[in-house]
């Protein structure tokens, strides 16, 4: 009978924890997922008004990043994949390819030193228009990203790309 006594108790545990947590409402928790959702995105990701119209600003950012040494690919047309997806009123967006022309090369060697790897930046600025009809551009925060960096040459590196970064797009964004 005492072998029982531990699985019986943890059944109850498991139970008693389940009956407490159901009487939390769903919309709560639901709430509470999404304000942590928007905290990690607003953490993770930079998101600025640019100070010119939506094609203006695509333009802008293909000559920015071009005259810095950047790779640059071709722009991808988000809402003309959404509209042949069927998707009726996709918004404007559109995506550009671009990078600083050794920014995970640099990452590569920091990994190299490091026991775990470091993955590749992503290398995609994304234009949209936003539902109250303002042009954003919204990229990966590597300003963020240097400063939760653990590793110092990686802080270092991450800093170096988002400096570049802000150099490529002064001008374009507030």
């Amino acid at each position: 009978m005492t072998r029982y006594i531990i699985p019986i108790t943890l059944l109850a545990l498991t139970l008693m924890a389940t009956a407490a947590r159901a009487e939390t409402p769903a919309n709560d928790l639901a709430q509470v997922a999404r304000v942590r959702q928007a905290q990690l995105m607003s953490a993770m990701f930079d998101l600025r008004r640019s100070r010119l119209g939506f094609e203006e600003t695509v333009t802008a950012i293909r000559q920015s990043a071009s005259k810095k040494g950047w790779r640059v690919g071709p722009t991808q047309d988000a809402q003309a994949d959404m509209t042949r997806a069927g998707i009726k009123d996709a918004p404007r967006i559109k995506v550009i390819p671009t990078c600083p022309s050794d920014a995970n090369q640099r990452l590569a060697r920091v990994s190299q030193s490091y026991k775990n790897p470091i993955p590749p930046l992503p290398c995609r600025i994304t234009i949209l228009i936003d539902k109250d009809g303002q042009v954003q551009v919204i990229k990966m925060n590597t300003a963020h990203l240097a400063r939760a960096a653990k590793i110092d040459q990686l802080a270092q590196v991450m800093g170096e790309i988002a400096a570049e970064e802000e150099a490529m797009l002064k001008g374009i964004v507030d």
